[in-house]
């Protein structure tokens, strides 16, 4: 195929994908409209150490959640620790010691401010083109992930650092703009070099407010509004199962989730992932004492999964009353077509009711190209095809001034919500340019209402 035939078709792809979105703008203001208010899974976050649960709940459920909160704030120590009772085998090759270390009190990690190394909360995924994600010498004797640090007495996996370049423009306006562009250098390594078709992604630490209903939106709902090849289909156990967590969908649960980074980001086998990330090159990581078999006990994991499911989404007043023309534009704009305000969740509340609801996340969990601009990049500079699962907005706010400054997206390049807009192209072509022509004003407000979901 000839490079203008490849253009011409991606050009189609993207006036079909406009389409859509503008069709289906419209369906989901007028759903937000005829629905609840979206509250479900909001509560006042009034001491960010001490996240409330958006359900109530009895003595015995609360006990679970309290329990896993502090599992969450566990700093993990090396297995054979004295008097480290059940709280040892992190490593011997990892990236943090503590969920809280990435996922500060349920809030999305902090990535780069600056060039130099990029630090526990942005973690770098390796992707061997045609390897199996299950392949235990996956990426050259790498593992899942680049561990960037190690117990006492073993070297980490590699050193990585982000070197960012400027990129300008101006609004329709005049109004000047600036993005930077992250370049991934990877050096050190402790085991060989990776082939040079390895992909690197960098990977933020999302937000986990709200996961619970994210997990309980059912699978018709979701693909209800699915475009062609939108699905995140994964192999799970033998399963075609439906992802819609991780940057990428991913994972298919918040049990798959927590489990694959206990695993790979911080070395600690579970009952569903025994085995750490360590592969059969890395002898002296392999020759290392664990912390039990499992070394993340069964209760400790079931607990951590209680806190995560029931983790309230901050609630920061009423983004329509702060901007009123904001919803409006966001939908004309057509970023609620992926962005969807509101779906529908089925849960089993702590008492063992069935429950139905609704909830407004902004995403419709499904997978979408966002251009070549945000596309992963393999070690000898070529973009790669990356497809992105729409990041729920409704703790966008918080997590903005929770970790101050912000660093959005999925690898923290954007340290507003307007540069994060001004990344999107593919699919959401359409809407960025609406929204660079937008007059200064307009987008104040778009930006205002944002800053209050």
């Amino acid at each position: 195929m000839t490079d203008g035939t490849t253009m011409r078709g991606q050009g189609i792809r993207v006036v079909m994908a406009a389409v859509w979105l503008a069709t289906l703008s419209q369906q989901v203001l007028a759903d937000a409209a005829a629905a609840a208010d979206g509250s479900l899974g909001r509560a006042v976050f009034k001491d960010a150490h001490d996240p409330p649960s958006w359900q109530a709940l009895d003595a015995a459920a609360r006990a679970r959640y309290d329990f896993g909160h502090a599992v969450f704030n566990t700093h993990w120590l090396p297995a054979g620790t004295r008097d480290a009772a059940r709280i040892d085998g992190v490593g011997p090759l990892y990236n943090a010691g503590a969920c809280d270390s990435c996922h500060t009190e349920g809030a999305r990690g902090r990535g780069p401010l600056a060039d130099g190394g990029v630090g526990g909360s942005l973690v770098v995924q390796l992707e061997t083109p045609g390897a199996s994600s299950a392949a235990p010498d996956l990426n050259s004797g790498y593992g899942h992930v680049l561990n960037t640090a190690a117990i006492d007495g073993l070297a980490p996996e590699a050193t990585v650092t982000v070197r960012y370049q400027v990129r300008s423009g101006r609004y329709a306006d005049g109004t000047a703009w600036q993005l930077r562009a992250p370049q991934y250098t990877v050096s050190d390594l402790r085991y060989g070099a990776l082939d040079a078709s390895t992909v690197l992604k960098p990977r933020l630490a999302p937000p986990l407010f709200g996961a619970g209903l994210l997990e309980a939106v059912p699978d018709d709902a979701i693909l209800a509004t699915a475009p062609p090849a939108g699905a995140a289909w994964q192999d799970h156990r033998g399963r075609r199962t439906l992802g819609r967590f991780g940057w990428q969908g991913g994972s298919v649960s918040v049990r798959d989730q927590t489990s694959k980074a206990f695993a790979r980001e911080m070395g600690m086998g579970s009952s569903d992932i025994p085995a750490d990330d360590c592969t059969t090159a890395q002898r002296d990581c392999r020759a290392q004492p664990n912390g039990g078999e499992p070394e993340v006990a069964d209760e400790r994991l079931a607990a951590l999964l209680e806190f995560q499911r029931w983790l309230a989404v901050p609630s920061l007043g009423d983004a329509d009353a702060v901007a009123p023309r904001g919803r409006r534009l966001f939908a004309d704009l057509g970023c609620a077509g992926c962005h969807r305000p509101i779906l529908p969740v089925a849960y089993t509340d702590p008492a063992g009711h069935e429950v139905r609801g609704t909830i407004a996340p902004y995403t419709d969990l499904l997978l979408h190209d966002l251009g070549p601009g945000l596309a992963d990049v393999d070690l000898a500079g070529r973009s790669v095809p990356t497809r992105w699962r729409t990041a729920p907005l409704w703790a966008v706010a918080y997590t903005a001034r929770a970790v101050s400054p912000p660093t959005l997206l999925h690898d923290g390049r954007a340290r507003t919500v307007e540069e994060a807009i001004l990344w999107h192209d593919g699919e959401a072509q359409a809407a960025r340019r609406g929204f660079e022509a937008l007059p200064a004003d307009a987008r104040r407000e778009l930006l205002d209402w944002l800053a209050h979901l």
